[in-house]
């Protein structure tokens, strides 16, 4: 796992690279770095690669927020681009990569917030394109509620039995319901989510920190023709969520064909979600529980006729 990270971060550190480049002057821009020849050019000319040491003393320039609001542009039409991706696996990848560039960059950037331009990166609710957060956790994305301005269009302090229908008609896919909820088709009401949501469960894929991330993720996982996500159940508590406000407990059946590249078709199994709230009354913390082992969610996912194996009813007659 710790090499992983460590590839993963060096990754990320491409990426830093990569959205530095400037299309306009066909080259990357102007910061100090290693000169390299430009190939592309009819003319042999001398350009700049970046370092993170000349990427950090670039931040003191006149130009310095606005380059770096460039940069994060980069990344929301790198993430927006990596939902192409069929395969969720090598997608769920890409996002993180991309996340992770975002993180270091920031890391960065405060460490050098007391220069000319950077510190108004930094202010309190500093304006909608200088939001530096990492792209999962923006209010971006066909799924998500926006205003006409662009920012992000949210229902506080809804009733609990408001929060309670509206998680109600997610499930069963709308008004009409027919089983098709966002566990498949990647589509909720996003206005009473935070952006920054952390979705956390047994998948191994979890914890996902934001509402676009995961719905990114949802939306390619299981093929809508082939699956169903059955609501059971729904109930809510007050003061019985993390923070001491709602919660509202979802149990549920799904089931259907992974969109993998040898399709496999998994066989219904039940859980619980929960849905804590906060102070505000929007959905913070999003929270499964799953009636099967992850070890064989994993395994007969990579090799269906696994389920046949005896191993399973020993392990269930175990948890009895």
């Amino acid at each position: 796992m710790l090499v992983s990270s460590r590839v993963m971060k060096g990754f990320a550190l491409c990426i830093i690279l990569l959205c530095t480049y400037d299309k306009k002057v066909d080259g990357f821009s102007n910061y100090g770095g290693r000169q390299v020849i430009n190939k592309q050019s009819n003319k042999q000319r001398r350009i700049d690669i970046p370092t993170l040491s000349a990427v950090s003393a670039d931040l003191s320039s006149s130009s310095s927020a606005s380059a770096v609001v460039d940069f994060y542009a980069n990344l929301d039409n790198l993430y927006d681009q990596s939902n192409g991706i069929k395969c969720p696996f090598f997608r769920r990848r890409a996002a993180d990569l991309i996340d992770n560039a975002a993180m270091i960059a920031q890391f960065l950037l405060i460490r050098h917030k007391s220069l000319p331009g950077i510190s108004d990166l930094f202010l309190d609710n500093p304006p909608e394109e200088m939001e530096l957060s990492a792209p999962g956790c923006k209010p971006l994305g066909r799924h998500i509620k926006v205003h006409p301005d662009g920012t992000a269009d949210k229902t506080r302090n809804l009733s609990i039995t408001d929060i309670t229908q509206r998680i109600h008609n997610d499930w069963i896919g709308g008004v009409a319901g027919v089983d098709k909820g966002y566990y498949i088709t990647g589509k909720l009401d996003s206005t009473i989510y935070r952006d920054d949501c952390l979705f956390d469960g047994p998948d191994p894929d979890m914890p996902v920190r934001g509402l676009r991330k995961y719905l990114s993720a949802a939306s390619h996982l299981f093929d809508p023709r082939e699956s169903d996500a059955q609501l059971l159940s729904i109930i809510h508590n007050e003061n019985d969520g993390d923070k001491g406000y709602e919660m509202i407990e979802v149990t549920w059946r799904l089931g259907g064909v992974i969109m993998l590249p040898w399709h496999p078709k998994v066989e219904a199994w039940t859980g619980r979600t929960k849905y804590h709230l906060d102070e505000e009354g929007l959905i913070y913390l999003h929270e499964e529980e799953w009636d099967i082992s992850v070890w064989k969610a994993f395994i007969c996912t990579l090799y269906p006729n696994a389920k046949r194996w005896g191993i399973w009813e020993k392990e269930r007659l175990a948890s009895n």
